[in-house]
């Protein structure tokens, strides 16, 4: 009954890694789900046998964190789940019935009957904490789901062509309330539902305004602030996760092309801490020198070539730290601390998956005490958990990886995590000889980012292609594209358990490569047949899955 906006294969990849990454969150309430499935037969049980609970995090919109829980042979089930805030809204799926619920700390059961699973509306019966409401709101999905007017985006963008900011929000909000209105008229709710339905309601409407403001580069006024983001409201909801997750897109935007940014980079004192803390090889002459600017607050226009030296030193870690930083007070001269403190956190949240786990200490380190609010730093450090979690087995794939040196051939660095590169090689030649290692199946090879979100998700969603097909008949290769870091790439394939052959190429090495397959941009994807020829270049990316399967299987 929720509306998914990724591919589920990623919310169950997340939940590999949450069983002991959310414990080691820091929270200091949790939600007990327990229930059963009564009559429950041996074919159900095999088709099906886990429940699924999840729940969101307000700093990536996007990462379902999933908690499976094991059915037992009688149908029962129960699983624990930490809470950040007050009131969260979670999720309960069970194959191709789901169902979103309001917990606070205590307990809820959720039962459901086999026999009647896709016969009815609703086949939840909900007990424990929210019973009533949960039951409730059960019914009005229902209920909305087979609403025959729901607003679609074309719908609405009509709707509130050349209107203020203001009035737009209004509209939105009363076209998304619709269906809840006509609800009510033949149910009364109760207020706990009511606050709910109008908080998704509003906050679906700010992002609605968010996305608006962002493809047309104006600025929405600020006397619309508590209406979009309203500092009191209590409920954890995916909604409030996406819209806030939009407010910050639209931030970044607007920051990022602000026709004034020369009067709104980093304060000579600002940038002078950052070198003296985080700068290579600062002799003891520089550090009084940058102690003097950070003290003074001032530098003349001839000491950016001090500045700019000092920056080369250390291109990735500086760069990005000052980046970060900048972001900040840019934010600051135009936002209030409860919005800087929320932007403060999405943005190391948003960091942290391209980053090595060195940097994503180093930059977690010095951005985290940036981060005032308790509810979103444990949402943040719930996200650091994750992402540093699986260090000591990344670590040692790292170590194999470097003890190999700057030249191997199919090293597994992880289970079925395969590596080919040298970096005094010729790419093309390099090439092939990943393509022959192969011959005798067909190749889907994807070029590919770390860095980049589109490819980190295209990376996760081509694994759902070696559950479809036989190691015997088909081969994934994963092309990266050379960032500053060359351990990125090896740490995210074993983080992540990338199965498959990674090529790993130099920036010249890839012009090679790309000569070859002639892509059109730099995520694309390329299937080689059997007998190691190029039969579809550009092919279709992995998160279209029939349309890959269709290019495949004609190769087969």
């Amino acid at each position: 009954m929720k509306n998914h906006s990724q591919p589920f294969f990623y919310v169950l990849f997340v939940a590999s890694i949450l069983l002991s990454g959310l414990a080691s969150a820091q929270t200091t309430d949790s939600i007990i789900v327990t229930g059963r499935i009564r009559n429950l037969t041996a074919r159900l049980y095999r088709e099906a046998p886990t429940v699924l609970v999840s729940r969101n995090n307000i700093l990536q919109a996007n990462r379902e964190l999933v908690r499976p829980a094991p059915l037992n042979v009688d149908g029962t089930f129960r699983v624990s789940l930490p809470l950040i805030y007050p009131q969260e809204e979670l999720y309960f799926n069970y194959g191709r019935i789901s169902t979103a619920f309001l917990a606070a700390p205590g307990t809820v059961t959720i039962e459901l009957n086999a026999d009647s699973l896709f016969s009815v509306a609703v086949p939840f019966r909900f007990g424990g904490t929210n019973a009533q409401v949960n039951q409730q709101f059960a019914r009005y999905k229902a209920f909305e789901a087979a609403y025959p007017d729901k607003p679609s985006s074309k719908k609405l963008s009509e709707l509130i062509a050349n209107q203020s900011d203001n009035t737009a929000f209004n509209t939105l909000v009363a076209s998304f309330q619709t269906p809840f209105v006509k609800f009510s008229e033949k149910e009364k709710p109760f207020p706990l539902v009511t606050q709910w339905v109008m908080g998704n309601n509003r906050y679906n409407a700010a992002a609605f305004l968010y996305d608006k403001a962002s493809f047309e580069s104006t600025m929405i006024p600020t006397s619309m602030n508590s209406s979009l983001r309203p500092p009191d409201y209590q409920l954890l909801t995916a909604a409030r996760a996406s819209s806030m997750n939009r407010f910050a897109s639209y931030v970044t935007e607007r920051i990022s092309t602000d026709a004034t940014q020369q009067t709104n980079g980093l304060t000579v004192r600002a940038l002078s801490l950052l070198l003296e803390r985080y700068g290579k090889n600062i002799t003891a002459e520089e550090r009084l020198r940058l102690h003097d600017y950070a003290t003074t607050n001032t530098a003349r226009a001839a000491d950016l070539r001090f500045f700019d030296g000092l920056v080369k030193r250390s291109p990735d870690t500086l760069q990005r730290l000052v980046n970060y930083e900048t972001m900040i007070q840019r934010s600051i001269r135009k936002f209030d601390s409860t919005d800087v403190n929320y932007l403060a956190a999405y943005w190391l949240a948003n960091s942290l998956p391209g980053l090595t786990l060195d940097f994503a200490r180093l930059l977690y380190d010095y951005a985290r005490p940036q981060v005032k609010d308790p509810q979103l730093a444990k949402s943040l450090d719930e996200l650091y958990g994750l992402e540093v979690k699986d260090s000591t087995r990344i670590r040692a794939a790292m170590q194999t990886l470097r003890k190999a040196g700057n030249r191997t051939s199919n090293l597994e660095i992880s289970p079925s995590v395969f590596i080919t590169r040298d970096d005094l090689g010729n790419g093309s030649s390099l090439f092939d000889q990943v393509v022959n290692t192969n011959r005798g199946k067909v190749i889907y090879l994807l070029l590919t980012s770390a860095s980049d979100e589109a490819g980190r998700q295209a990376a996760f969603d081509a694994q759902r292609l070696r559950s479809v097909y036989s190691s015997r008949d088909f081969a994934l290769v994963y092309l990266p594209m050379p960032g500053t870091n060359s351990l990125l790439w090896p740490e995210l394939a074993t983080r992540y358990n990338l199965s498959g052959d990674h090529l790993l190429l130099t920036d010249s090495q890839l012009m090679d490569a790309i000569e070859r397959l002639r892509s059109d941009n730099e995520l694309s994807a390329t299937v080689i047949n059997r007998t190691g020829k190029i039969v579809k270049r550009n092919a279709p990316l992995p998160g279209e899955l029939e349309e890959v399967r269709k290019v495949l299987d004609k190769n087969l």
